[in-house]
């Protein structure tokens, strides 16, 4: 018996050991959000249930200087949408909708775009609606002064013209998915969705003080303050805009602690719940979606991972977690500036590096794969719905990566066959399984962004006059002016002047910021007739005509 007593004594203190230093490795990492006046985070790490950090630093409102703590209420921003998937989930046990619903049953005045958008379309991204936010954007909408809710998108949507890809062919992200999902929950359910999440999700978990933002004016305690930095202040927002479903929650660590458990199926009652919105479907080009139902599923190192990110005016937040070790992080800001993604994968290092006692960087004892001709992948490409390039090249064996918004090459470490990640941020992967759409497929935690081969240009055409006219977009429902300013063709439209754009392709502009700009001439080349607008990835080929009668 004293020998069992001193064996776990030594066990017991070895342990401690560990945890201790890893408290100290999760406060050097975060020692520069320790600050008494500026704003900044709330953070939990917990594996096999147990609570290994929880910290919060920096300040929730800084008109009255009052710190973050574990009861500080944040925006949970895109992290929102798990929670709209779940209300899917309660309503198809209740036998009230299915998968396999077409969205007119609820919008019988929706387009008819020739194939069924469904509502597992609008869960895993494959809808082909473009994202409101970025239609919004292109139409001149003045987000300090306009007000738009669910009902402004719903009718927004309405106008689209065509959808970026068929139902269901590839994950394209767009915040309107759920816009849409959520007004669907409304209808059937005749509650709003904050009431409906509380009474199905919320209480039965025991999250008693996660809420969605359905209106103006309520009182939230404990609420951070959202800042953004400009120049030497920080400013926060004061929107009056009201669309949710995609976003607009609210919550603090310690309700996440149990989102998180819950996605890790620890709690009995919602097993099939976790077990719902980690499902992905098999899309119609036969490969499997990294997006499930309001939740990304990818493979980290050999492990399964569940995340999402969330971003907006004055905060950013990130999910993971890992079921199969029951390893869960969760991080809430309330400065726009600080991105927690990469902090959750470098703590995310630090628990399975104790657990299998590996070095973070060798992924190569993890696969077996055959060394491929890097040469293959060399080359310009661009993003497709995009005016975003990216140059792969060949450096001393090592493949690197650099964007056009980028400052540097990346370096990227095979991870199997066409297969690449970056070698500090090895949840970014480069894949160039090629397709008759696209040539590499870059994902950032299982969201996908699509890029073909391309042959770029950088000098202007002799007849950059020709670009130059108006052109009317029906769908949305803007003016485009373009000239030429100083050999420089540029752009004007509602809210927005003086745009310079920048030649990419033949008769393809771009504004440096993932707008692209495709003119549209005639059979013969005699006449441009039109122009194809696409943005962010999200939107693809709005059409604009071009203005005759100025010629």
């Amino acid at each position: 018996m004293k020998i069992f007593w001193v064996l776990f004594s030594i066990c017991f203190s070895l342990f401690t050991n560990a945890q201790n230093n890893l408290r100290k490795t999760i406060d050097s990492i975060l020692k520069i959000y320790d600050t008494n006046n500026e704003p900044g985070l709330s953070i939990r790490v917990i594996k096999q249930d147990s609570i290994v950090y929880s910290k919060s630093f920096g300040v929730a409102n800084l008109d009255y200087n009052i710190k973050n703590t574990d009861s500080t209420i944040f925006s949970l921003g895109s992290i929102s949408k798990q929670f709209t998937a779940a209300a899917i989930w309660s309503l198809i046990r209740d036998s009230k909708l299915s998968l396999e619903d077409n969205i007119t049953s609820f919008f019988p005045d929706f387009p008819n775009y020739g194939r069924p958008i469904k509502i597992k379309h609008l869960l895993n991204h494959s809808s082909g609606i473009r994202n409101y936010h970025t239609t919004m954007f292109l139409s001149g909408f003045d987000y300090n002064n306009d007000y738009y809710d669910n009902t402004y998108v719903l009718n927004l949507v309405k106008r689209q013209k065509n959808l970026n890809n068929h139902p269901g062919e590839k994950i394209i992200y767009s915040n309107t998915n759920y816009n849409l999902l959520a007004l669907i929950i409304e209808q059937v359910s005749n509650q709003n969705l904050d009431e409906y999440l509380k009474d199905k999700i919320l209480k039965p978990l025991g999250m008693k003080d996660t809420f969605v933002r359905i209106s103006h004016g309520t009182i939230v305690k404990n609420k951070a303050v959202g800042y953004q930095k400009q120049k030497d202040t920080y400013v926060f927002n004061s929107s009056n805009q009201l669309s949710y479903g995609a976003g607009s929650m609210g919550s603090h660590i310690k309700d996440m602690n149990i989102w998180m458990r819950m996605l890790n199926g620890d709690i009995l009652e919602f097993k099939t719940l976790a077990q719902f919105l980690k499902t992905t479907e098999v899309l119609t080009s036969k490969q499997k979606a990294k997006y499930a139902r309001g939740i990304m599923v990818d493979d980290y190192k050999g492990y399964k991972t569940l995340s999402h990110s969330g971003y907006g005016f004055g905060n950013q937040s990130h999910i993971i977690t890992v079921p199969k070790e029951k390893i869960g992080i969760v991080i809430l800001t309330n400065l726009e500036s600080i991105n927690p993604t990469p902090i959750s994968y470098e703590i995310l290092d630090l628990l399975l590096v104790s657990e299998e006692n590996i070095k973070p960087n060798l992924i190569e004892d993890k696969i077996s794969f055959e060394p491929q001709d890097l040469i293959l992948f060399t080359g310009d490409y661009r993003e497709i719905n995009s005016d975003m390039t990216m140059r792969i090249s060949e450096e001393n064996d090592t493949l690197k990566a650099q964007g056009s918004m980028g400052n540097s090459k990346i370096p990227l470490l095979q991870n199997n066959t066409n297969e690449f990640v970056r070698r500090d941020a090895q949840n970014v992967k480069y894949n160039f399984e090629k397709t008759s759409h696209y040539d590499m497929v870059i994902s950032f935690g299982g969201t996908p962004f699509y890029f073909k081969r391309a042959n770029l240009i950088n000098t202007n055409p002799e007849n950059l006059i020709d670009y130059c006219g108006e052109f009317y977009s029906e769908e949305l429902q803007t003016t485009y002016h373009f000239y030429i300013d100083k050999d420089q063709l540029k752009l004007s439209y509602k809210n927005n002047t003086a745009i310079a754009l920048y030649p990419i392709e033949i008769d393809a502009f771009g504004n440096k910021d993932r707008t692209l700009y495709q003119f549209v001439k005639t059979k013969d080349s005699s006449e441009i007739t039109g122009m194809f607008l696409s943005c962010d990835g999200q939107v693809s080929n709005i059409e604009f005509t071009k203005d005759q009668t100025q010629d």
